[in-house]
C-alpha cells in the first residue's frame, strides 16, 4: 500500500527527471549558436542574445505543456512573479551570456521548482562541459549522478579559492584575515556551483537576481554548504506581483554553516 510520503517522493522524482531532461535539451540546442550569437544590453544593464530569448521560450513552453497549472518566473519572458497558489518554476535560459556569446565554455542553463515558496528541485547544466548537476530537497546533490559535497571541515588557507562576480569590489571590501585567492568566471551559477562541489570555500555575489540563485541555492544546501543574503532580505519565499528584474539579492555562499557567519562578519559594505 502506497503511503502519502511515497506519493510525494514519486512526484518529486517525476519533476526532477523532467527538469533534468529539459535543461539538457535546452543546453544541447544552444551549442549550435555557441560563440556565434550577438550580445546586446538590456535596460537593466544585463547582457542578452537572441539565443537567451529563444531558449527561454522553449523551456517555458515545455513547462506550460507539461504542468499547465504551475507558475513560471523566467529572466527573459516572464520576469514578474504572479502567484496562483501552485508551484513555481524559475528559469535562467543562459547564465553567463557574455561567455556564451564570446565562445568561452563557462555558461549554463538553470531550472528550479519551488513548492510552498522554497526550492524543492534544482538543476544546472553546463553544455560545453557536459556537466549536469541536480538536487532534490532532502535527497543530496549530484553531478552527472555522482554525489557531491562542499569541502568540510572548511579551512581557509593560502591554497584555498573563493569566487565572486566582476564588480564585487564596487560594493564590498573583505577585511583582513582571508588568505584565499579570488577567482571570477563570468557565470553566477558556475561560481556558486564551485562551492557545492568543494572547489571554492565561499562565493560573494553583490547583485544576483533570483533566477541566478534558485537552483544553485538548493544544490549548495543539499551538498552541505550554506547560502543566504548578505543584507538580510530573504531569497524565499517569492514576493507576489514583484517584477524581479529590479530585485537584487546580495548573496554569500560558503562550504559550511559555521563558515558563513565568519565570512559574513568580514564583509564590509563600501
Amino acid at each position: 500500500m502506497k503511503t502519502n510520503s511515497d506519493t510525494i517522493h514519486h512526484s518529486q522524482e517525476a519533476y526532477l527527471t523532467f527538469a533534468k531532461q529539459l535543461a539538457h535539451s535546452a543546453g544541447q540546442r544552444l551549442l549550435s549558436s555557441f560563440g556565434k550569437s550577438v550580445a546586446t544590453t538590456k535596460e537593466d544593464g544585463t547582457t542578452v542574445t537572441r539565443s537567451d530569448q529563444e531558449t527561454d521560450r522553449f523551456i517555458c513552453g515545455e513547462i506550460q505543456a507539461r504542468y499547465p497549472m504551475d507558475n513560471i518566473l523566467s529572466e527573459e519572458l516572464l520576469p514578474e512573479y504572479t502567484d496562483n497558489g501552485n508551484a513555481v518554476w524559475i528559469v535562467d535560459p543562459i547564465d553567463g551570456t557574455t561567455n556564451f556569446s564570446q565562445g568561452l565554455p563557462l555558461w549554463g542553463v538553470s531550472i528550479a521548482r519551488l513548492e510552498n515558496g522554497y526550492p524543492t528541485i534544482g538543476v544546472l547544466y553546463f553544455p560545453v562541459l557536459d556537466m549536469l548537476c541536480h538536487a532534490a530537497k532532502g535527497q543530496g546533490a549530484f553531478e552527472n549522478n555522482k554525489c557531491i559535497s562542499a569541502r568540510r571541515p572548511a579551512i581557509v588557507n593560502r591554497y584555498s579559492i573563493f569566487t565572486c562576480s566582476s564588480g564585487t569590489e564596487r560594493y564590498y571590501k573583505i577585511r583582513g584575515g582571508i588568505r584565499a585567492k579570488r577567482r571570477t568566471f563570468g557565470s553566477t551559477i558556475y561560481e556558486l556551483y564551485l562551492v557545492a562541489r568543494g572547489n571554492a570555500l565561499f562565493c560573494v555575489l553583490p547583485e544576483p537576481k533570483v533566477w541566478d540563485l534558485a537552483a544553485a541555492w538548493l544544490i549548495i544546501e543539499e551538498s552541505g554548504g550554506a547560502i543566504d543574503t548578505i543584507n538580510d532580505s530573504p531569497h524565499f519565499p517569492l514576493m507576489k506581483e514583484m517584477p524581479y528584474t529590479s530585485v537584487q539579492l546580495p548573496t554569500l555562499a560558503t562550504a559550511s554553516l559555521e563558515m558563513w557567519q565568519g565570512i559574513h562578519d568580514l564583509i564590509r559594505t563600501k
